[in-house]
């Protein structure tokens, strides 16, 4: 199996706990809080990034194979 390997972003530190936070992966999925969807995040196994679209998109973080 394959390992994920974190390929980039800016980080969670600017970023608010509320806000509008966009995940992609096989789908697409928005939340309203940064918790929410870094737990989500977190549990994909496949290539995913996580944006911050509360104002100007911001990459938080990449991960591919």
């Amino acid at each position: 199996m394959k390992k994920l390997k974190y390929y980039g972003g800016q980080g969670y530190y600017y970023s608010n706990e509320n806000g509008k936070f966009e995940v992609k992966s096989k789908e697409i999925k928005i939340f309203n809080k940064l918790s929410e969807a870094r737990k989500y995040y977190d549990s994909l196994n496949e290539e995913k990034a996580i944006w911050d679209i509360t104002k100007i998109p911001e990459l938080l973080e990449y991960h591919h194979f």
